[in-house]
């Protein structure tokens, strides 16, 4: 009886390994929203494929960064529109106190105003850069270079979002493999329980209660493990509603019914590690952010140098009480016309301001640097070990394939021997934990093959070729 309880516990812990998983996906799962009972329920049966595209398409976090993406490219337009000419036009309206005469004489008294009429005035100012020593050009390289960093963002919470898709579908798949496994033993006890029954009813001298009370204690500790499965199925299930955004309630299911061994063949690790160094999107994004970081570096020095610019000028103004003076010695503010162009710059100079300006710029291009530095070496080392990981669950597959397939024959002898007398129920369930734990092995390495394969996508960033 001691042996049956150890064997059980064994076969408790072989499936509570499963679920571990189940309890860490959870954690990201945000509350779904309840659904109307009255709406009629549709069945929502959905692929891998179909649940990554779904998943991609509702996620707020895929949506936070394509905005971030809309963000410099409002910088960009504004770094381009720099380069036009800038008008400014400013026009007013108001009283106007009389002035009659000429610029010799007047019967107006300037410190006694007669206010009479109304005034109206326009002045035009258009400022045309022509040289600026880079600087517009230097934020324009930059605005180009953050839109295709912040599109390699986007398609960083993309692959991380295929990632955790993937890993959610395998491990309900998994979940659901095991719940089989675990009704499978479960029938063999229960045939080989009605057995003995049978035989104890009709006296059978090789019948004994004692045998009948093993096979029982052992199916009881079996329905325990099935519960747990089912319990498996539906965190895992949920957490996958969840990231599709799919309610509560709904009639839902994943196309696949099982795991199944993936039969694409791993390329060479050399090409694995190219391809991450020109797919993957941290890559991207460091080398777009430091293009950008040293633009802006430029620009910043660019403020040390002045500004060059063609401008125009121009005002009109008349009031409608006023005689109008063409002498062009008096300055009428209520009544003037005049238009001129001009040549000139704009420096500042600032004591100092520049100069830090152009430090914290370097200073930021400098902490991108050491990420990328990071970058250079923890990435290949990333899809170094997916790729390790994948070899040994590939080579896992047939070793265990062949070892539960030979308990399973075991089983089938020990339930035999048992109904002909000449087995102890302890004989099943001994072989029925080792072709539990067996089947159930060879059932993690299907599952850890496909999941390396996936964490290979993800290191390589070969994922976001699979949706395009």
């Amino acid at each position: 009886m001691l042996r049956i309880t150890r064997n059980t516990r064994n076969l408790r812990f072989t499936i509570n390994v499963v679920f571990f998983v189940f309890i860490i996906l959870i954690f990201s799962t945000p509350v779904l929203c309840q659904d109307d009972p009255n709406e009629d329920k549709e069945k929502i049966v959905l692929t891998l494929q179909q649940c990554i595209e779904k998943a991609i398409e509702i996620s707020p976090e895929i949506g936070e960064a394509r905005y971030e993406e809309e963000i410099y490219k409002s910088k960009k337009l504004q770094a381009d529109s720099s380069a036009y000419p800038q008008i400014e036009l400013i026009a007013v309206t108001g009283p106007s106190p009389r002035a009659r005469g000429d610029q010799v004489s007047s019967p107006d008294d300037i410190t006694r105003p007669t206010i009479n009429g109304i005034f109206g005035s326009a002045d035009v100012l258009v400022i045309q850069p022509i040289y600026t020593f880079g600087k517009l050009s230097n934020l324009q390289e930059a605005a180009s270079s953050g839109i295709k960093a912040a599109k390699a963002a986007t398609d960083k919470k993309t692959s991380d979002i295929i990632l955790r898709i993937k890993e959610i579908y395998y491990s309900l798949l998994l979940a659901r493999d095991m719940k089989n496994l675990v009704l499978e033993i479960r029938d063999e006890l229960t045939d080989s329980i009605g057995k003995l029954e049978k035989q104890l009813d009709q006296g059978s001298p090789w019948a004994e209660e004692a045998q009948l009370y093993k096979l029982k204690a052992f199916l009881g500790e079996v329905e325990k493990n099935l519960n747990e499965t089912e319990k498996g199925i539906s965190l895992a299930r949920e957490a996958l509603m969840a990231h599709l955004d799919i309610p509560q309630g709904t009639d839902f299911d994943i196309h696949d019914t099982s795991l199944t061994l993936e039969d694409k063949s791993p390329a060479n690790l050399n090409n694995y590690i190219y391809t991450a160094l020109e797919s993957r999107p941290e890559f991207i994004q460091l080398h777009e952010g430091l293009q950008a970081k040293n633009a802006l570096i430029e620009a910043e020095k660019s403020n040390y140098y002045p500004t060059f610019f063609l401008g125009l000028g121009a005002v009109i103004a008349d009031a409608s009480n006023r005689t109008r003076i063409e002498n062009p010695f008096i300055y009428d503010v209520f009544s003037r016309t005049y238009g001129t162009a001009f040549l000139g710059l704009k420096w500042s100079i600032d004591f100092g301001i520049t100069r830090g300006k152009v430090l914290e710029a370097e200073a930021e291009y400098n902490k991108l640097l050491e990420k990328k530095r990071f970058a250079d070496n923890a990435i290949p080392l990333e899809v170094k070990k997916a790729f390790f990981e994948l070899r040994e669950a590939t080579r896992s597959i047939p070793e265990t394939e062949t070892g539960y397939k030979n308990a399973k024959k075991w089983l089938v002898s020990a339930v035999a021997n048992f109904d002909l007398g000449l087995g102890e129920a302890k004989e099943i369930a001994d072989a029925a934990v080792v072709y539990a734990q067996l089947k159930a092995g060879y059932l993690r390495s299907l599952y850890n093959q496909r999941i390396a394969f996936a964490n290979l996508s993800y290191a390589t960033g070969a994922d976001l070729k699979e949706i395009h």
